[in-house]
């Protein structure tokens, strides 16, 4: 299988620096010099610590400190850093992260120390090349499934968007702008389900459970999940997919990413209409919701081409619509 994928994939091979000195970083790096079809060449370690190393692993130097980071990058022309740090280097994670997106590079979170269920070292690095087919025929399902569901529920669409009118002044649909897979913004589309200009005096903030602004179609809205149902535009569009991470708004993202270390990791994929967060953990109240969701996401992320998962995730979707149990 390997030699078919070879061709493929050295068009986009990538020098990247190995971010720890741990046992994982070592068979890391050894896994990825025995499949050159991965299409990663390895050019350093970098133990963030700072302490004294050997110089050299298997010929490749290791870098002493992270402040080293930024001219190794220049030197050796790095394009990602692969991110598997140990157990005494989980406290650099976040500089880590903060130093990729200071110098504009790729990073990938290979071995996840705050969340058990990634105890794969390489999974992360190898499932986007693994099975690449799967992506092009999700994109192909996504987009076809999105087509048929807008002209069946064409219908509904028109009622919702009439009644909408008829309840209260202003538009009918309402776009945001959130951020996409590898943080490009985009507008995301619903039916406007608060009264018009909702954050006209307080500027960003996130929606409660009995939100006064909320009118009364647009209980029923969020109930049953119908205010979402134009995010279908945006799946046609390619910015969505029905199952990921939410999208969310660019000011609360740059609040969280602060507060939490992996939030932006969640970049790594397109965002979905429903997701692994949005059926098993609720409505956002506090910061603690958020890091739940994030882990969630995390572990849907790293199993994101489980058919099991994704048709798990549908049909507890498709439980909350009928039961009415949205927010």
């Amino acid at each position: 299988m390997l030699p078919k994928m070879k061709l493929v994939i050295q068009k986009n091979t990538k020098n990247a620096l190995i971010v720890g000195w741990n046992i994982d970083a070592l068979t890391l790096y050894d896994r990825l010099i025995e499949v050159p079809a991965l299409g990663y060449h390895v050019k350093g370690f970098v133990k963030p610590s700072g302490s004294e190393v050997r110089n050299h692993y298997k010929n490749v130097p290791v870098i002493d400190s992270l402040e080293k980071v930024a001219d190794a990058v220049s030197v050796f022309e790095i394009d990602e850093l692969l991110i598997i740090l140990g157990s005494g280097e989980k406290q650099y994670l976040s500089e880590t992260i903060s130093l990729a997106n200071r110098l504009n590079l790729e990073y990938r979170i290979v071995s996840d120390t705050f969340i058990e269920e990634y105890n794969h070292v390489i999974r992360d690095v190898i499932k986007e090349v693994w099975h690449p087919q799967d992506f092009s025929i999700r994109r192909l399902l996504d987009f076809v499934s999105a087509l048929i569901l807008l002209i069946l529920l064409l219908p509904l669409l028109v009622i919702v968007a009439a009644v909408i009118k008829l309840e209260s002044s202003g538009p009918i649909f309402y776009s945001q702008q959130r951020l996409g897979k590898n943080g490009k913004v985009f507008a995301v589309h619903k039916f406007r389900s608060m009264v018009q200009d909702a954050e006209k005096k307080s500027g960003p903030v996130w929606a409660q459970k009995n939100d006064p602004r909320i009118t009364r179609i647009g209980k029923i809205m969020r109930k049953t999940r119908i205010d979402e149902l134009p995010q279908l535009f945006n799946i046609i569009k390619g910015e969505m997919s029905f199952i990921g991470p939410r999208p969310e708004r660019p000011f609360f993202s740059n609040e969280f990413r602060k507060k939490i270390p992996m939030y932006m990791n969640r970049l790594r994929v397109k965002p979905g209409v429903t997701g692994l967060a949005q059926v098993t953990v609720g409505y956002d109240e506090t910061i603690e919701d958020v890091r739940e969701k994030i882990a969630r996401d995390l572990e849907y992320i790293g199993s994101a081409d489980s058919w099991k998962m994704n048709l798990n995730i549908l049909y507890k979707t498709f439980f909350t619509v009928i039961m009415g149990e949205g927010q």
